[in-house]
């Protein structure tokens, strides 16, 4: 019966010591280290948000199910923001270090593994030539409303509904989406 007891005794002892050398050893839960956003992004994220609360003292126009009357509204918004907004000139909101970081964003997921898909996604649509860009011009009719591909959307900071990202070409734009304006843009950042 000793000898069996012994047995026990020595299997208890170094299970209890098992168990509480797993805590020990493994310590408290590793957490991946958060990183923390860009203070270019921080800042860029503050200009949108002014941007929007200026959009939003401009009058809403009465809706319709009118095309003409539509087309005709959305107008008269633009012409408003752009009264509102005159002194507004490239680099407003893509700052020299917003650009930066933008710039560094885009070329990394351009060079990334889904390289192709990305650039893929972007050429989808017709040549452009002759696209000029001006802060609080027009969105060009004749261009489709390109669609940012969603790994580098993941990658920049996120919009309020007011606007939305846009690649003209070679160049990324900041749209207000209502007014089909031209917000501000980098000139040649898209490889």
């Amino acid at each position: 019966m000793q000898p069996d007891r012994f047995l026990r005794a020595v299997v208890f002892l170094i299970v209890w010591l098992g168990v509480l050398r797993i805590p020990v050893a493994a310590g408290p839960p590793q957490v991946a280290p958060v990183s923390p956003e860009p203070a270019a992004f921080r800042e860029f994220t503050q200009r949108v948000q002014q941007y929007v609360k200026l959009y939003k003292t401009v009058p809403r126009l009465r809706t319709t199910k009118q095309p003409k009357e539509i087309v005709a509204r959305r107008k008269a918004r633009a012409q408003e923001i752009r009264e509102t907004r005159s002194n507004a000139k490239p680099g407003d909101i893509f700052t020299p270090e917003v650009t930066e970081e933008f710039r560094r964003v885009i070329r990394s997921t351009f060079q990334g593994t889904d390289a192709r898909n990305v650039r893929r996604t972007i050429r989808e649509g017709v040549p452009l030539v002759g696209v000029h860009l001006s802060v609080n011009g027009d969105y060009p009719d004749r261009l489709p409303l390109t669609t940012v591909p969603p790994t580098l959307l993941l990658r920049l900071p996120r919009l309020p509904a007011e606007v939305a990202y846009r690649i003209i070409g070679h160049d990324f734009v900041l749209q207000d989406t209502q007014a089909r304006l031209i917000v501000d843009f980098i000139l040649g950042v898209v490889p």
